[in-house]
């Protein structure tokens, strides 16, 4: 660091190059959150849900050496191209898009719809715009999260929707087996084509994380998955401090009561992610049938589940999809993508969209996919 004559010159530099080296191995654990399961060390995961910003801080490094001295800027280059698979996770190039296939091919929807109640900050039933929403999208196959009914009797009520959609057959399980006639709150799917069995996955005798169906296309029988993984559930107090912190509006708040009860709450969240992933690995590989694997993950490409689940899984967003980010979640924390479409070898998907809707806190991911072997 000749260039640096002066004592405080040398230190300033010296002090960067350390905050940069640790930028660094930041990043090098958040490529380590992928394969660390959060039962071994949970605070890996931690990483992979900061990667953006990591990322962020080592651009802003490479950018500022490339200023000041350029030889250093190799060391935050040279990490983001070691990571560059996982760089790729949240970019879609557009490409040319598969030949339609003849043969089965079918719209396929996935959505959490946060109970009906609308977006993150409105409150209310908008149950009438999501029906009117997913009459106009006519897809063959929805597979809905957070749904919630509660009347005097809620099977017909499920009726009259599926019979609006278009969608006559279905299977609702709800997260927890309460019994009640009058209320469903569970995962929901709709199809356009008869379901020949149905089933469910869950983390604890009471608490459903995901349905599964036998869906008959034509000849073919496939099984859907649709999933619910657990989420932060964090309280108003930490959704209160996630937003002072965002807009530095600390005086009178408890910094480290705020940090540690989102941090436990974090903990509980990735290691309940992993025990049901591997749980729904284990009951992918013993499907009988071509699997399709969809719904609200909630854990961001850059984590244990996402990586577990890609390992035989191919992502509809990457294989069709367009943009950067593509996040799916427009609530406090984390704005990510944390739905997902994800389908073995027999499919291909030949489109993949979000709808910037806003009758939820999560956005309606669909794509149009196809049978591409038989």
């Amino acid at each position: 660091m000749g260039k640096y004559r002066n004592t405080s010159s040398r230190i300033f530099a010296y002090a960067l190059l350390i905050i940069n080296l640790l930028a660094v191995i930041s990043l090098f654990c958040s490529y380590a959150a992928q394969y660390i399961d959060p039962h071994e060390s949970w605070i890996f995961a931690v990483f992979g849900l900061l990667y953006p910003w990591i990322l962020i801080v080592n651009v802003c490094f490479i950018i500022l050496w490339l200023i000041l001295w350029k030889k250093y800027a190799l060391i935050s280059l040279i990490a983001i191209l070691i990571g560059w698979k996982e760089l790729n996770t949240m970019i879609s190039l557009p490409g040319e898009n598969p030949i339609l296939l003849p043969g089965p091919n079918f719209n396929l929807m996935t959505w959490n719809l946060h109970g009906f109640a609308g977006q993150m900050n409105v409150s209310g039933d908008v149950r009438p715009e999501v029906t009117e929403y997913l009459n106009a999208e006519s897809a063959d196959l929805v597979c809905l999260q957070e749904f919630y009914i509660r009347e005097a009797e809620s099977d017909p009520v499920i009726q009259k929707m599926a019979r609006m959609w278009g969608l006559p057959y279905y299977y609702v399980a709800d997260y927890y087996h309460t019994g009640k006639l009058n209320e469903v709150i569970g995962i929901a799917t709709f199809s356009r084509f008869p379901i020949v069995r149905r089933g469910s996955l869950s983390h604890q005798p009471r608490n459903c994380f995901c349905i599964f169906t036998d869906v008959v296309l034509d000849q073919d029988t496939i099984r859907i998955f649709n999933v619910h993984l657990a989420s932060l559930r964090l309280g108003q107090k930490d959704i209160n401090f996630y937003y002072q912190l965002k807009k530095n509006e600390t005086d009178n708040v408890n910094l480290r009561a705020g940090f540690f009860s989102i941090l436990k709450k974090l903990k509980q969240a990735f290691q309940q992610r992993a025990t049901e992933t591997d749980k729904l690995q284990e009951a992918i590989s013993q499907s009988p049938y071509p699997v399709i694997v969809c719904g609200d993950l909630n854990d961001s490409p850059f984590s244990y589940t996402y990586r577990q689940l890609t390992r035989n899984l191919t992502d509809a967003y990457r294989e069709a999809g367009e943009g950067f980010f593509g996040s799916t979640y427009d609530g406090a924390f984390p704005n990510y993508r944390i739905d997902y479409i994800f389908y073995d070898t027999h499919f291909k998907a030949f489109s993949y969209k979000k709808s910037d809707v806003q009758f939820s806190d999560h956005y309606p991911v669909s794509g149009l996919i196809m049978i591409s072997t038989r």
